[in-house]
């Protein structure tokens, strides 16, 4: 009987001893780097602008505007998600940017927020995710809340940069005033706007005190996106594109409003912000075709892995045997499973799935093609 690492040979039945991986043969789209910050300043109360620089003759990320990255520092087991807050046009070489605001339960962040993190090392990956420009020139309606100002600014700088004659509504969603940040940048933005195209900025925020000198919108941003703008034919749904970048509810607050006013959902972008209270994805093994694009965008090591002799208990799988890749039948018998302990919620394999296998509302129980 041939041992775990051995396979008879149907040809000559011999004993053959299986190939071993080669570990220096990577097909990864995820580069990753070693850098420092380099910039740490704080834009509001919460909100920081972080700046690492990697050596000179690290891999470049050739991030696109839209797109986020991880970062991961000593002492803190997982790297978090941030999207890059600059276009590539505007960043100086071996330099990203990243907008990074302190989350409740947050590790990253509330290492960030203990104090001036100038010098500290880090680890930085990507680029992760398909958020970005499409190639119309239709007008854009852009929607940021929080953080998510980072991704939606990056749009807007590479419009500018390239000169596309494009009008943008650019709608950003804050608490209060003291949360509202970039004044100078988004100014140049609106003063170098290509000729002939419209540049707007409208700050609306949602928990204003009453009685203050704010005279800007109050409220959700989403809800005067469509009560002043789209219901009153500013912005048409017949010709228009949407970005949306930030937590989720208001993302999907945005997107029904849109789509009820006629808006046909190829039309619409996004990027939703997913932390650790968000579920993580679930693989369904059977309509998975092992194209392995969820592999080369995997933010951690571990995060997907191939795994068998699951136990579960009520609240889900409680343990597994990893699967050493080219020493088993496969995933004809076995499973690509996402390790909850392990994954980070980026949803970068989502995003990857070509065929819809991902998705964090599947069933938990792990399937595969064949049972025995």
């Amino acid at each position: 009987m041939a041992k775990l690492d051995t396979f008879n040979d149907p040809f000559d039945f011999r004993i053959r001893t299986l190939p071993e991986p080669n570990p220096d043969i990577q097909t990864l789209r995820v580069q990753s780097n070693e850098g420092v910050i380099t910039k740490f300043e704080n834009l509001t109360d919460d909100t920081y602008r972080v700046v690492v620089t990697c050596p000179e003759g690290s891999h470049k990320l050739c991030a696109r505007a839209g797109q986020y990255g991880t970062i991961k520092v000593d002492g803190i087991q997982k790297p978090r998600s941030y999207s890059f807050a600059q276009a590539p046009e505007r960043e100086n070489p071996n330099e990203y940017t990243f907008f990074i605001r302190l989350v409740p339960g947050g590790e990253l962040s509330a290492w960030l927020a203990e104090k001036n993190r100038e010098g500290e090392q880090v680890k930085l990956s990507g680029p992760m995710g398909k958020f970005g420009l499409d190639e119309s020139a239709k007008p854009m309606v852009c929607i940021a809340g929080g953080s998510g100002m980072s991704a939606v600014n990056a749009l807007a700088q590479e419009v500018q940069a390239k000169g596309i004659v494009r009008d943008c509504y650019f709608f950003y969603g804050a608490r209060t005033e003291k949360d509202l940040y970039l004044h100078d940048e988004i100014q140049a933005l609106k003063d170098n706007w290509p000729a002939g195209a419209k540049f707007e900025y409208i700050p609306v925020l949602s928990e204003e005190p009453e009685g203050s000198a704010w005279t800007g919108p109050r409220g959700f941003v989403t809800q005067h996106m469509k009560e002043a703008y789209l219901d009153t034919g500013i912005v048409n749904a017949d010709n228009l594109k949407a970005f949306f970048c930030g937590p989720p509810p208001m993302i999907d607050h945005g997107i029904q409003a849109l789509q009820d006013a006629g808006l046909s959902l190829d039309d619409i972008y996004y990027d939703k912000f997913e932390d650790m209270r968000s579920p993580a994805p679930v693989i369904d093994n059977q309509m998975c075709v092992l194209c392995d694009e969820c592999l080369m965008v995997k933010a951690t090591e571990n995060c997907i892995v191939e795994a068998t002799n699951f136990k579960r208990d009520d609240d889900g799988i409680t343990e597994f045997e990893r699967v050493k890749p080219a020493h088993s039948s496969g995933l004809y018998y076995n499973a690509l499973y996402i390790d909850e302990k392990e994954c980070i919620r980026c949803y970068a394999c989502v995003e990857a799935c070509p065929h819809k296998a991902i998705n964090p509302n599947y069933d938990k129980v792990p399937t595969t093609l064949r049972k025995f």
